[in-house]
């Protein structure tokens, strides 16, 4: 018996142990993907769409989105016609939304995931409302259509207004973020950290430059600009103009007379928006300098202990004091969990002394640079996730041995879920304490046994106790322990950054109720029995920002991070009286406080321009004073000159409250509203040209998708109906898809084909039906797919017998993986296939496999390599057996790429055998989407020789997307490239090919 005839034996309980395997693997407890329950909402203007889970959040944001339109219509001065889709959902555990200002089809997504206090983002009345707002603002001022009767034409065909495609970013969210401060009162024009940001890059000349405002990866918060620069930089035109003047604005951006974005700008503010924003840039700087002026007497921002750049996280001092923990971002790499030593390093110092020293000795009359800036430290300890996770709030556990973090991970539908995790430093293990919990920002007991954290979970926030004692469970819980909740989940009530103080019997935490974020203690052991007890600690009104609490080592004081007048320093409150002394005072923002041990020093991060620095303190009892207030209505107000937005802007005098409406109960979504979409697809390629042409009828989540194509060219014509449907689960939490596809195709690739070449025994119609199954499972760094299917079909080949019934089953397995190491990213693929059939009578089999890799670095050059194996027992006829060459269509059946290698380059036949070898290499030059490639083919008969190489050289785009049904698309490859085929029988020929496909 050969090899290939004794592979099956084996396969088979192979693959068997494999489907069980991957049957049994963790599920995830919470999904929100098609196949879970959703349900659906009416209002006048919006079809509300959410899974069940989050009925407390969705029901809020509805009962006021109609309000929140109608005060959005009025500042925008336009009230589209179509109803907006709303998709509530959270899929990856942050705050934030979008709005798809299409005009036949308007869409809102709104995630449920409130902000902390140190957000951008932080400084709220409700988060919904707030998110709904900014949102809806996207929808109502993109969504004007042209007044020119030829672009509303065009419109039909490129389904955006005119602002949406004329206007840059910065004017697009600017506006956003303008009017979500005029209409709630906060947001970001009248929250802390817009000032500090404003403020500080302004004193230190980094303000943007007009052509980075609208977008700047490059710079730390340079993507943020666009929200904060630029809804200052419109508050500051509509000072200069009146309030009007963005209504003009629009009119003439959507005008009969077609102008650019610079021409209806001009026309309103009398200038160029690049000259103006120079003038902005100019007075936000005097404004900032000078606000700088005033506080530079009473200023106590600590010494610099260590310069870093772009984010990072809040320090941790170890329990000894000896240790500081902080995780270290930058633009370009992956989060890094570092541990350094709080020690003096003084073999870094005298390597530098004896650096100077030596300089010197070289040449007396040179000058050594001036140091203004600690040296850098080595790290003790460094934790890199080879997936690059990024590891979050580190918390020391007892020994300075270990440390508790946050990763959030993927379950099996691809959705983020933070949970717990310890590293234990001596030997560098990781171990994963809960799954699918959801859990955020922990603080473990002085004991070790048990920690409180933040549970947030469909738009609910809570706090809760978590058993660290009995290692790793599933589904939320720490096997023989478990999760206990300290308060009832609530969507009016927001928590934040629990620590427990030194004695295990309080926590304190910051806490978002009424539109306010407040300090709280709150008791969780006590001899009177009072616990549950919570005492919310004095605050001002004018405290808007009330972030990061830490707790003294003496456990009679909290540090907490407070935001007032457009700055943010840390105060100390005394638990017992309620009193609090400021302790910082800085141009920017002190934040995260971290208290030593022995009382003496406090570390925190300190806000600049090129990222957060971490600096210390030496604590002593004075409080820095008096305090500089800087609000917009200081005295520099009153001499005709607001210092804001340099310090915080005042919320407008009459800010609109958003009424409550009631409802009509929600009901099930089943399968939504069925939309449509025409599509055009089709190829250019070796084998020929063929159109295509049909439509996508589905609904909006994605749990129904149809098409119905027709098809026809040189040597193709066929069409199909193919259905999916992702409402089914294979088990809890295992989400499956089942399809079918009815289709009839002609082909005849002999048209195509030298006279003498294989190709031209693949002539034949073929119709028929298939049936398929996918499941999928996401995993941190890769995803699994297990797929299977059967086909019933007639065929009739053109040249020969009459028609033949065919049965064909297969099955197909694919694994994705990469990982990080530093700034290099390596990847596997793994693709096994197994088919089996019979045709006319007669059974036969194919096998088949491909291995793959790459590397590269992030945002540059990657290098991929592949080899490809398959083969075919007993198969008879031609089309049963392995072809080489052809392009992708939407109308074929699965089960055919099992037969088939697709090269566009050549024609469908132009290799025809039993056994198949392929290898390709693939270069992508500096992070451009062109592969250059070299890939080459041999096929040949069973039992013969290898065949000889055919071997291709070229350059390819290509471009795979899932199913989009937000945009109403179905899945799709886009597939454009040149080669130069290098071998026998088609040496030195040129071929370029364009491809479109479709799939359900």
């Amino acid at each position: 018996m050969s090899i290939k005839n004794s592979c099956w034996p084996v396969l088979k309980p192979a693959l068997l142990v494999l489907l069980a395997l991957l049957i049994a693997a963790p599920r995830p407890a919470h999904g929100q993907g098609p196949a879970e329950p959703w349900r659906t909402l009416h209002t006048e203007h919006f079809r509300i769409h959410y899974p069940a889970a989050s009925e407390a959040w969705a029901q809020r944001a509805a009962s006021r989105i109609e309000a929140v339109r109608a005060a959005v219509v009025a500042e925008v001065g336009y009230a589209p016609p179509r109803p907006a889709d709303v998709l509530i959902m959270d899929p990856a555990a942050q705050a934030n939304g979008s709005a798809w200002a299409i005009q036949a089809f308007p869409r809102m997504v709104l995630w449920t995931s409130p902000p902390g206090p140190a957000s951008v983002i932080g400084h709220y009345r409700d988060w919904g409302e707030l998110l709904v707002v900014h949102e809806d603002v996207h929808l109502v001022h993109l969504l004007r259509p042209s007044r020119n009767p030829w672009q509303r034409l065009s419109e039909r065909l490129v389904p955006f207004g005119p602002i949406s495609h004329r206007a840059p970013r910065w004017l697009t969210e600017g506006y956003a973020t303008y009017l979500e401060g005029r209409l709630t009162g906060s947001g970001r024009p009248h929250s802390d950290l817009r000032a500090v940001i404003l403020r500080r890059w302004a004193q230190l000349g980094e303000l943007p430059s007009y052509g980075r405002v609208s977008a700047d990866s490059q710079s730390w918060f340079g993507m943020s600009m666009a929200y904060l620069v630029g809804s200052a930089y419109l508050e500051w035109l509509v000072e200069r103009t009146g309030p009007d003047s963005l209504r003009q604005l629009w009119a003439r951006m959507s005008a009969r007379q077609v102008r650019t974005f610079e021409a209806a700008f001009a026309g309103v503010f009398g200038d160029s928006p690049a000259k103006l924003y120079n003038r902005f840039r100019a007075e936000l700087t005097y404004r900032a300098m000078s606000a700088e002026l005033a506080t530079e007497p009473h200023l106590e921002a600590g010494e610099l202990w260590q310069d870093l750049s772009w984010s990072s996280g809040a320090p941790e001092i170890s329990p000894d004091g000896e240790k500081l923990a902080i995780v270290r971002r930058s633009n370009d790499g992956p989060a890094r969990l570092v541990v350094w030593s709080t020690l003096p390093d003084t073999e870094a110092e005298d390597a530098w002394q004896e650096a100077r020293e030596r300089l010197l000795e070289l040449d007396a009359e040179d000058v050594p640079a001036v140091r203004r800036k600690p040296l850098p430290r080595e790290p003790l300890f460094e934790l890199i996730d080879s997936h690059g996770a990024r590891p979050r709030t580190p918390r020391w556990l007892p020994g300075s041995e270990a440390l508790l973090y946050v990763r959030y991970e993927t379950d099996a539908q691809g959705f983020l879920h933070p949970d717990l995790f310890r590293w234990r430093l001596d030997g560098g293990q990781v171990e994963r304490l809960t799954h699918g919990a959801d859990l955020r920002e922990p603080d473990p007991a002085p004991d070790g046994t048990w920690a409180v954290a933040v549970r947030q979970r469909h738009g609910l926030s809570q706090l809760v106790r978590v058993d660290l004692e009995h290692g790793a469970g599933e589904h939320g819980d720490v096997e023989r322990g478990g999760i206990e909740e300290l308060t009832a989940p609530t969507v009016d009530t927001v928590y934040h950054r629990p620590c427990v103080d030194p004695s295990g019997r309080r926590i304190a935490y910051a806490r978002h109720r009424d539109g306010a974020w407040r300090l709280v203690v709150r008791t969780l052991e006590d001899e009177s029995q009072s616990v549950g007890v919570e005492t919310v600690l004095p605050a001002e009104p004018s405290w808007t920002t009330l972030a990061y609490p830490a707790w003294s080592a003496d456990g009679q004081s909290i540090f907490a991070a407070v935001g007032e007048g457009g700055h943010i320093d840390i105060r100390r409150f005394d638990v017992a009286t309620g009193v609090s002394q400021r302790v910082t005072r800085s141009h920017g923002a002190t934040l995260a406080p971290a208290p030593t041990p022995d009382g003496e020093t406090l570390f925190f991060l300190r806000f600049e321009a090129d990222g957060m620095d971490l600096a210390s303190l030496a604590l002593t009892a004075e409080p820095v004073e008096p305090p500089v207030e800087l609000a917009a209505d200081t005295a520099e107000a009153e001499r005709g000159s607001s210092l804001a937005p340099a310090v915080r802007l005042p919320p407008p005098a009459n800010v609109p409250t958003f009424a409550e409406q009631a409802l009509e109960p929600s009901r099930p979504y089943g399968t939504g509203r069925l939309e449509l979409l025409p599509l055009l697809s089709g190829s250019i390629a070796a084998e020929g040209s063929r159109w295509e042409a049909g439509v996508r009828v589905g609904d909006v989540i994605g749990r129904l998708d149809s098409l119905a194509l027709i098809s026809g060219g040189e040597a193709f014509e066929g069409g199909a109906l193919a259905v999916a449907w992702r409402g089914g689960k294979l088990a809890p939490g295992m989400p499956l898809t089942l399809g079918a596809r009815l289709f009839a195709l002609e082909q005849r690739p002999s048209e195509r084909a030298a006279e003498t070449g294989p190709g031209r025994q693949l002539d034949l119609e073929q119709r028929g039906l298939e049936l398929t199954a996918l499941w999928s499972r996401q995993r941190r760094g890769g995803v699994d797919r297990l797929a299977l299917g059967a086909v019933l079909a007639e065929i009739e080949p053109r040249f020969g017998s009459a028609t033949l019934d065919q049965t064909v089953g297969w099955l197909q397995y694919e694994r994705r993986s990469s990982q990080r190491l530093g700034a290099w990213r390596f990847g596997q693929q793994l693709d096994a296939r197994f088919d089996w059939g019979r045709t006319d009578g007669d059974a036969w089999r194919r096998f088949g496999g491909r291995l793959g890799a790459t590397v590269g670095r992030r945002g540059g050059s990657q290098l991929a390599v592949s080899w490809q194996r398959r083969w075919a027992e007993d198969a008879i006829l031609p089309f049963d057996r392995l072809q080489l060459g052809g392009a992708l269509d939407s109308i074929q059946p699965r089960a055919i790429h099992g037969a088939r290698i697709g090269v566009p380059a050549l024609p469908l036949g132009t290799l025809l055998g039993d056994d198949y070898e392929g290898q390709r290499f693939g270069l992508r030059v500096g992070g451009w989407p062109v592969t250059l490639f070299y890939e080459r083919h041999r096929l040949w008969a069973s039992g013969q020789s290898r065949g000889d190489w055919l071997a291709l050289r070229g350059a390819e785009l290509r471009l795979r997307r899932g199913p989009m049904p937000l945009l109403r698309l179905p899945a799709f490859e886009l597939h454009i490239g040149v080669a130069e085929i290098l071998d026998e029988p088609l040496r030195d020929e040129w071929e370029g090919w364009l491809s479109l496909s479709w799939s359900p």
